[in-house]
């Protein structure tokens, strides 16, 4: 009797025994996939981590897949606390999912366009339009109707119109599959995609109401005249990010018919997929879908001079100059440093001359009688003749001040003269200045360990960039080469070009 109540007995502590055993084994477990879980968390974030402080550039796609990849470790990581506490934190995974759907919604939402107009006039614009018209557009209207500077009458085709423009003949889809997997270190892969994507927007045809709009918004603007049209056909990109820049990153189109409107805006609309646009947005970790192209359609300017104006030395804002750039005729190539021209100082203060440079222009861009711009021969007696006089200058000394009180900050000024002497602001940014120069360091002074006791090779010029970097130099003579250059070298090229753009990464 008593062996078979102790057999009994047993029976029952080993139940309890490998019950109290299971639980063991089960919290064990339970701890591994929580030490696992948050290993792996860690690891995810160092990774965002390096990317983002390493400069790394990245895709959207891996920045969603690495939050939902963390947002999957964290859950699990609430879980399994509350099996090893018996319900502890029971309100824990509750908090993971609300902050886990914020995150995401976020991170996935797609940009809306209310609905407006396709095509909005300078004349109606200002900052306050930059969301539908881009910087570039609201920023005329703004110099135009706020600041009551002169600027060339002309309308935005808006970024409303642009996402329709796409959705009509389903080119998102497209895009977002060309895009998803590529590398843009892969220089060959990267101008592949961008060709395809740039030709099947630019075979697409517009939606009916949108291209009668850009076509009425045209001959509206023809109207008062009996000249023909010409247009200057200007990207103007809208982002989410309002301290977002994409300057050089889009195309220009000059000299633009009627005829052939439609086809430069799609030009211009397919740019914001050109090479150097992708890996812009990559390397700055933009989403292709929140770089939206408006447009802007100025009547073109038969220019006798234009150029480009600092309001501020951008290398020393102590040097209390306004700084001036000019060339004979269109100051395409000035702007993207490409051309020899007439550099001034004007005093800030005085708004009178400090300081002339006048080059030797032998080469000028003009109006083509048919689309687009030639360049021709500078007549001789205008070669070494200064663009602008001091009269002149002292009205662009004055219109920069105004500007720069409007906008409260230095800004980087783009003007035209017309044949008949008329002034215009073509467009008014935010001039980036260097940090080169500290409190103790006097402006123009020599450079630290001046080479004294060597002769002088070169003395003067501009600073173009600042030194941040050293390495074995690689001299461009040819587009056809880009491609060659090794990894860490310093490129030499006669000026800059956004065609350079993909190199940087290397």
């Amino acid at each position: 009797m008593f062996k078979f109540l102790d057999f009994f007995g047993k029976r029952e502590g080993e139940r309890r025994n490998g019950a109290a055993e299971t639980v063991f084994h089960r919290k064990y477990k339970s701890f591994r996939r929580l030490l696992k879980a948050n290993n792996q968390a860690l690891e995810i974030i160092a990774d965002l981590e390096h990317t983002i402080y390493q400069d790394k550039p990245f895709t959207y796609m891996y920045a969603v897949s690495q939050v939902e990849s963390l947002i999957t470790e964290v859950g699990t990581i609430a879980r399994e606390l509350n099996v090893l506490s018996a319900q502890k934190f029971a309100t824990l995974p509750d908090a993971v999912q609300r902050i886990s759907d914020k995150v995401l919604a976020d991170l996935l939402r797609k940009r809306h366009f209310e609905e407006t107009s396709f095509v909005l006039s300078i004349e109606r614009l200002s900052l306050e339009n930059a969301s539908e018209v881009g910087g570039k557009a609201a920023n005329l209207g703004e110099v135009s109707n706020r600041a009551h500077l002169p600027v060339p009458p002309g309308f935005a085709i808006t970024a409303y119109g642009y996402q329709l423009f796409l959705d009509y003949n389903d080119l998102g889809e497209l895009i977002q599959a060309k895009l998803k997997n590529l590398d843009i270190n892969d220089t060959e892969q990267l101008q592949a995609v961008s060709r395809e994507i740039q030709e099947r927007i630019q075979e697409a045809p517009l939606p009916a109401d949108l291209e009668s709009s850009i076509l009425q918004a045209a001959a509206d603007l023809r109207e008062p005249t009996t000249a023909d049209l010409r247009l200057s056909v200007r990207s103007s990109a809208t982002s989410e990010d309002a301290e977002a820049s994409f300057a050089g990153q889009h195309a220009t189109v000059l000299n633009v018919s009627e005829t052939n409107l439609i086809q430069a805006y799609k030009e211009v609309v397919a740019s914001t997929f050109s090479p150097r646009a992708i890996y812009y947005r990559r390397r700055r970790g933009y989403r292709d879908q929140d770089v939206n192209m408006s447009v802007a359609c100025i009547i073109m300017i038969d220019a006798r001079a234009s150029g480009v104006m600092y309001t501020v030395d951008p290398n020393d804002s102590r040097n209390a100059v306004i700084m001036v750039s000019a060339v004979w005729g269109l100051a395409a190539d000035a702007v993207e440093g490409a051309a020899v021209t007439d550099y001034y100082e004007v005093d800030k203060k005085s708004q009178r001359l400090k300081s002339a440079q006048i080059a030797a222009k032998e080469k000028r861009l003009r109006l083509n009688a048919a689309d687009g711009v030639r360049e021709e021969d500078v007549p001789g007696e205008l070669r070494q003749t200064a663009c602008l006089d001091e009269a002149t200058l002292r009205r662009l000394a004055d219109y920069g001040l105004r500007l720069e009180r409007h906008y409260g900050g230095a800004l980087d000024i783009e003007w035209v003269i017309d044949q008949n002497g008329k002034l215009f602001i073509l467009q008014a940014r935010p001039l980036k200045r260097s940090q080169r120069f500290g409190a103790d360091q006097p402006a123009g002074g020599e450079a630290p360990g001046a080479p004294i006791d060597h002769p002088i090779l070169l003395h003067g010029g501009q600073t173009a960039c600042d030194g941040t970097a050293a390495g074995y130099a690689y001299v461009i003579r040819s587009d056809h080469t880009l491609h060659h250059i090794p990894e860490g070298a310093l490129v030499v090229a006669r000026q800059t070009s956004p065609r350079y753009v993909p190199l940087m990464g290397r």
